[in-house]
């Protein structure tokens, strides 16, 4: 007899797999807006330098002060959105690790369900042995 539970299994392992894809995803994107946190706050430093060098004009301090003011709020987008992706990862996580909990519970409960047959055929076959053997041996006291 098959065990009952297997699409429950299959669709757990199909589940998991999902959310450990999804979750590989937005760890990809959390590197990626890191990396650009770093990127900009380089060229804000290196804008920074510039402006301290002291040897720009009026309207160049004012362009720099505007860059840095435009580097600073695109780093507090980007820190934002970065904060975000870090909560959808850890949702991501608790759900993976909810749905991988609930595949190894099916696995181990498949698993008892096969040792259980296995041992249940074993006593069956037991039983036959033990038949065969006894109608044997009582041909063997009638025969003599």
């Amino acid at each position: 007899m098959p065990f009952r539970l297997d699409k429950l299994l299959s669709l757990r392992q199909k589940e998991e797999e999902v959310l450990k894809n999804e979750l590989s995803k937005i760890r990809s994107e959390i590197s990626k807006v890191e990396e650009e946190i770093k990127k900009v706050e380089l060229s804000r430093k290196e804008t920074e330098e510039q402006l301290r060098t002291g040897n720009q004009s009026g309207a160049q301090v004012a362009f720099f002060i505007y860059l840095i003011s435009m580097y600073n709020e695109h780093l507090n987008k980007l820190k934002l959105k970065l904060s975000r992706l870090k909560a959808q990862e850890e949702d991501t996580l608790r759900a993976y690790l909810e749905k991988r909990t609930e595949r190894r519970s099916f696995e181990k409960l498949k698993e008892r369900y096969i040792r259980n047959q296995a041992l249940e055929s074993d006593r069956k076959d037991r039983i036959v042995i033990d038949e065969v053997a006894l109608q044997k041996y009582i041909r063997n006291q009638e025969g003599k």
